[in-house]
């Protein structure tokens, strides 16, 4: 697939190698700015509970999602898990709070992070080859 994708480039004249670079960076800063969403998508999700449970899952769901990808997924953790793994563990909990965010009614918000998370994804797997 790679090589279908490198001929058309090249055949509109763009060398794929000089692009290469800001592409990375442009994925880099959408795949934290979906980091940040997917927090805020758990935090929004939890508070729209039932009391007493809205401060349960609020604070809680976020808590453990931001502690599990500052220990295991973070480019600096002293535990990070493989690139491939992290890149499809990122995958499936942007679809999870894509699918919060559908759960309480925000479904445009939901499709929106949807269809970011999977060009983050294909993205970060076209650039890493």
């Amino acid at each position: 697939m790679k090589n279908r994708i490198a001929t058309r480039v090249k055949a509109t004249g763009v060398d794929l190698e000089a692009i290469k670079p800001v592409a990375d960076g442009v994925n880099k800063v959408l795949g934290f700015a979906l980091e940040v969403a997917m927090v805020a998508s758990f935090l929004f999700w939890g508070f729209k509970q039932e009391s007493p449970w809205n401060l349960i899952l609020g604070l809680g769901v976020p808590a453990v999602v931001v502690v599990f990808w500052g220990a295991f997924m973070a480019p600096r953790s002293e535990r990070r898990l493989g690139t491939e793994l992290v890149r499809w563990l990122a995958l499936g909990l942007f679809i999870v709070a894509a699918v919060a965010l559908f759960a309480v009614g925000s479904t445009v918000l939901g499709i929106i992070m949807m269809v970011l998370a999977v060009a983050n994804f294909a993205a970060s797997r076209f650039l890493d080859e």
